[in-house]
């Protein structure tokens, strides 16, 4: 059972909420507890005694970690340490890389002098809800407190961002997959134009996979009352890397920032050691995606795009804002390539294609039509064999790659959101078309972290 299944939308969540808010406060936390552990075991009841006994190692020594610091190590120590053991044997428990962060966190903001938890329940309430358990966000604690009492206004918020999340991922995302999985799958004989369309394609389906699953969240805490933070900002309209990552999975950005990159010095320690720390983050941030060099490497080269675009703002360096836009985005599909191939040998057969400019040639059947192109040093040969042509997911592609540049993203459309006939109309609507394409869902991308 996940988001985007009939069984969570139609019972699950249905019933988990209304029975929430019948119960007195105490109850409702622990209601909320066993419901999300009765979820996450639908996914993954192997690992679902891991969770428990992380939850309850956690609080107990949130205990006593406000004025040790040695406890503060060991707690770290623990988390990093399953996730580092399940990473390297790769048999990761669904979820793990996110409620590792979100305890981890917890320790953190305690020994800082932060408010904690009232007790095991309300602690095991922030961590297991179901809304945030699987691929985040990375909630921090005061943002996971429920309100008690139905908000019928904020339900409708909550049920109408929830419909938009499942419309990117069910309508958009799953179809996306087929045609990508095809590209990369062919990545040693692609032309220059398929390698792009794996690229852009890919880059697309992972935005309207994990924005959506986004969404979806956001908008479950919603309906409990719960303001989970915003994960995406239109991340593609960024005009460099430094404004990509203040815009893509903002959660995990904050947390790397807050946690790692500012106590390591952040930018307050000089040109070089600044460096270091950037690289040292981002060399992270891919290692908790992965322990596979694809990620390693992946991480490595933001880091260095991201030092190199801080050298230009300190010494001023202007760019034309497309020539950025271009450079920017260039840069994170070819990282997207990456962070998608099963092999540092596939991302480089696609890396090949992708600049190859002697490889850009026509699918063959074009050839009675645009022969004379030939005079001009373009080719005909046969493309790998997609769903609908070449064409028409290139077109598609393309459309998607505009949306995502000039339309207005989920929250700037729900900031002048009121419950409306209108909003009745278009939420069903994008919900039928969300289930028309429920034969071909999958599981969401960041499942797999």
């Amino acid at each position: 059972m996940s988001f985007s299944s009939y069984e969570f939308i139609f019972l699950f969540l249905p019933i988990t909420l209304t029975i929430f808010f019948t119960l007195p406060a105490k109850l409702a936390s622990i209601w909320l507890i066993i419901a999300s552990l009765f979820f996450y075991g639908t996914l993954n009841l192997q690992s679902l005694p891991l969770l428990i006994i992380s939850v309850i190692v956690n609080y107990v020594l949130s205990l006593r970690v406000s004025r040790s610091r040695v406890v503060l190590i060991l707690g770290l120590a623990f988390n990093f340490g399953l996730l580092a053991c399940f990473k390297l044997i790769d048999a990761l428990p669904l979820g793990i890389s996110f409620w590792t962060f979100t305890q981890s966190a917890y320790l953190v903001d305690v020994y800082r002098g932060g408010s904690g938890a009232s007790g095991l329940a309300e602690y095991g309430r922030h961590v297991t809800f179901f809304g945030c358990i699987t691929s985040g966000p990375i909630a921090r604690f005061n943002e996971t407190c429920p309100k008690f009492t139905a908000d019928y206004d904020a339900i409708a918020r909550g049920l109408t961002l929830f419909v938009l999340g499942l419309f990117k991922k069910a309508a958009i995302a799953d179809g996306l997959a087929k045609t990508v999985n095809v590209l990369f799958a062919a990545s040693g004989i692609l032309t220059f134009f398929e390698a792009w369309l794996a690229g852009v394609g890919y880059a697309m389906q992972l935005y309207f996979d994990f924005s959506g699953y986004s969404d979806m969240a956001i908008g479950i805490g919603l309906m409990f009352g719960m303001s989970l933070p915003q994960n995406f900002a239109s991340p593609y309209k960024s005009l460099s890397i430094i404004d990509f990552w203040r815009r893509w999975h903002m959660s995990l950005g904050a947390w790397v920032r807050d946690y790692l990159y500012i106590p390591l010095g952040g930018s307050r320690c000089g040109e070089l050691k600044r460096t270091r720390n950037v690289m040292l983050a981002m060399l992270f941030t891919g290692l908790w995606h992965g322990l596979g060099w694809t990620f390693v490497v992946w991480g490595a080269v933001h880091g260095v795009l991201l030092a190199v675009n801080h050298w230009w703002r300190k010494h001023g360096v202007k760019i034309p804002v497309i020539v950025s836009w271009v450079m920017t985005f260039a840069a994170v599909v070819m990282l997207w390539v990456m962070f998608r191939a099963e092999s540092l040998n596939e991302a480089g057969k696609i890396f090949a294609s992708m600049v190859d400019l002697r490889n850009i040639a026509l699918p063959a059947k074009l050839s009675g039509y645009l022969g004379f192109l030939e005079n001009w040093g373009i080719s005909f040969v046969k493309f790998v064999p997609l769903e609908g042509g070449f064409f028409k997911n290139s077109l598609y592609v393309f459309a998607l790659m505009l949306w995502t540049l000039f339309a207005p993203n989920t929250q700037q459309v729900m900031a002048g959101f009121r419950p409306s006939a209108k909003w009745v109309v278009v939420v069903a609507v994008l919900a039928v078309m969300a289930f028309w394409n429920f034969s071909g869902i999958s599981d969401f991308l960041y499942f797999r972290f």
